[in-house]
Order: structure tokens, then C-alpha cells, then sequence
């Protein structure tokens, strides 16, 4: 089977993760993979792994430009499937399949924002699209609510590499030491969190959560892994509340997952969520985890089970759960143990056979069957 993989990030976050997942995973089974994607990240780390890249760089959601080059190059290259992985490249290389007669176009839809809030949606989500693929119930939810029909939906989670004992070992051998990195002492409590720097995950909760925790436990530190539009408004709000020694801002890193292992608890504090997938990895290290219930966090996170789940927007519930999980580690621990067992159902390979399964399903109702 011959597919071709759209992506419109320029920077490294999840979703450019997963397309790399599932194009490697497609081609170590004899699929070919060939991604479209602008210079950056994305288009290296392809290249790196052997795989097909085309350079494409859209301007906006509607570079008739962009769209034009799509189409030429789908016609060349006469994929029998097209998956469109952001938002951009949904608006544009839907359209660019349609011109070029491939026979199957899907879309990965990632995050849980209403669909049709605006003319531009409302218009992108008329697209002939044959299945969206949704990595979460919850966000199959928003999409059945925003008209989308349920026979153009299939669920399918985001996929982690689940790392075995040597692995983990190997990871943690190359590591820096996360608390001196942050100027802690040995054995403080660090609870961190690993998402980029933006309104929908919500970090002004977590500040002000940590502030709380900060108070009944002043030893604890915050260690924050990612980068974004929001560094410095939490900077403004962290000086005001006095937490520059104890919250601290590391930006982008790639080696997220080994310093993730080093955490006490794993906080996330999103108002809007489609899987996460730094939940997936710290559940696959065994770092007890506090999180919010929306989403696609539910999926993964069963409260008081494998974590604890607190409602968005709450710094006080937020809070209480992180000290909660700091003064009873034993408790924290099993249901650490018990995340770690239930990740497994989130992996790279259940990612690829089920998007496989997607592919031929759409495939046979075209009367094709993939080369």
C-alpha cells in the first residue's frame, strides 16, 4: 500500500510524533510512507528514518498554492491513501486528493475544540472526507456534536513507545539529573509537567496550584517541560506570586521522557485535551500522575485507579491531589503500577494495525484493496 502523510507543523509537539510513529510503523511493514511536510523537525527525523520526505510549505489554511503543488504531486505519485495529520493540511490536502483521484483520504483529528465554530470550519469540515480518526472518545464526542457522521468516525488512540526495563535503563544512564538541573537537593519532591506553553493547557491553574502546594510542602519544586505563546505572562504571574525558586521554566527538551522519569508526580492542568500523550509516556515510566477529566484524559487515567482526576480550572482540587500524592507515595505508587499496565493498550503498534484496519476498510468500500 502506497500512502502519503500531510503535516503542516513547524515545530516538534505530539502530533508530529505520531506521524512519524505511524509512517515508520507503515513502512517496517512493507507499506510506503511519503511525508509532506515543511522544513523543521518533522521532515529531518523522517529522513533520519529512511522514509520518502516531500518538502511542502503552505502559507495559511487556504494556500491555493500549497493545494496546486499537492495535487501535482499526488498525481505522480498515485498513493492509494491520503492522510491529512493538522488542521492545515486537513483544508488542504483533502481537496488536493479529490483532484488527484486517490482513492481513500482520512484525517487524524487530535484535539477536542468544537468543530464548525466558525465560516472556515464549517467549510473545512464539508470536505469529502471518508474517516475522520479520532484518538479519543472524547474527542469522537465533540465531533458527533459539531454533525459530523458516525459512519465517517473511527477511533483511534495516539501511540507511545513503551519502553521495557533495559530500555528505561538505558534512558536513565543518559540523563541529566533533574533536580540539579533545578538547584534542588537530592530526594526533594518534583512535580512536573511536559506540554507546550498554550492557553488550552491551562498552566495559570497549575501556577496557582503550585503555589498552594508550595505553601503546606516548602520543599517541593515544579519542573516544566515545554515551550510556547504563553512563557511570559506565566513568568509575570510567577514573580507575582513569589514562585521563581520553587517553579521553574526549563523550555523545550528533548530528552522530556528521561527527565519525566525523575518526577515525583506528573501534573496536567488542560482545559482542552485529545489524548495527551505525555500522560501515555509517564504512565509508561511509573510517575504517578494528577490530570484533568476532559478530554481524551479520561481514556487513559482511571481516577483514583491508575491517578487521580480533579475538574479543569480548579487550582484548589488541582492542588489537593498533587499533595495528596506527595504524602502517601505508596498509595501513588500502586496506582502508578497500575497506568503502567493500562498503557499498554496506547501502543505504537496498536497505532499502526489500527490505522491499518482503517486504511483497508475505506479501501474496500472503494473497491479498492491497497498495493
Amino acid at each position: 500500500m502506497r500512502t502519503a502523510h500531510f503535516d503542516t507543523g513547524r515545530t516538534w509537539r505530539g502530533g508530529q510524533q505520531q506521524v512519524l510513529h505511524l509512517a515508520r510503523g507503515l513502512a517496517s511493514r512493507g507499506h510506503e510512507a511519503v511525508v509532506f511536510a515543511p522544513d523543521g523537525p518533522l521532515a529531518a527525523r523522517a529522513r533520519a528514518a529512511g522514509l520518502a520526505v516531500r518538502r511542502w510549505r503552505p502559507l495559511g489554511e487556504w494556500d491555493l498554492g500549497a493545494l496546486a503543488a499537492a495535487a501535482a504531486a499526488l498525481r505522480r505519485l498515485r498513493p492509494d491513501v491520503v492522510h491529512a495529520h493538522s488542521a492545515h493540511a486537513h483544508a488542504l490536502a483533502v481537496p488536493a486528493a479529490r483532484v488527484a483521484g486517490v482513492p481513500a483520504v482520512v484525517v487524524s483529528r487530535r484535539v477536542d475544540f468544537a468543530v464548525g465554530a466558525h465560516a472556515g470550519s464549517r467549510l473545512k469540515y464539508a470536505l469529502p472526507v471518508d474517516r475522520y480518526l479520532c484518538i479519543s472518545r472524547g474527542v469522537r464526542d465533540v465531533m458527533r456534536a459539531g454533525g459530523v457522521p458516525e459512519a465517517r468516525l473511527a477511533l483511534v488512540p495516539s501511540g507511545v513507545e513503551i519502553p521495557d526495563a533495559a530500555a528505561l535503563a538505558r534512558e536513565a544512564a543518559g540523563a541529566p539529573d533533574l533536580r540539579a538541573l533545578i538547584g534542588a537537593p537530592p530526594g526533594a519532591e518534583v512535580v512536573g509537567t511536559v506540554a507546550a506553553l498554550a492557553p488550552h493547557k491551562d498552566h495559570a491553574t497549575l501556577l496557582e496550584a503550585a503555589a498552594r502546594v508550595v505553601a503546606a510542602r516548602p520543599g517541593a519544586r515544579f519542573a516544566w517541560l515545554g515551550e510556547g505563546e504563553c512563557r511570559a505572562a506565566l513568568e509575570r504571574r510567577r514573580a507575582a506570586l513569589g514562585l521563581e525558586g520553587a517553579v521553574h521554566l526549563l523550555g523545550f527538551r528533548p530528552d522530556a521522557r528521561a527527565l519525566m522519569s525523575q518526577f515525583s508526580v506528573f501534573a496536567l492542568s488542560s482545559r482542552l485535551e485529545g489524548l495527551c500523550t505525555s500522560l501515555l509516556d509517564a504512565g509508561a515510566r511509573g510517575v504517578p500522575i494528577v490530570a484533568t477529566a476532559v478530554g481524551g484524559v479520561p481514556d487513559i487515567v482511571r481516577d483514583g485507579v491508575s491517578g487521580r482526576l480533579v475538574p479543569p480550572a480548579d487550582p484548589a482540587a488541582l492542588a489537593a491531589a498533587i499533595l495528596e500524592a506527595l504524602a502517601d507515595p505508596a498509595g501513588a505508587a500502586a496506582r502508578a503500577a497500575a497506568q503502567r499496565e493500562a498503557v499498554a493498550a496506547f501502543s505504537v503498534e496498536a497505532l499502526v494495525e489500527n490505522t491499518l484496519r482503517v486504511y483497508h476498510e475505506v479501501l474496500e468500500e472503494r473497491g479498492r484493496s491497497g498495493r
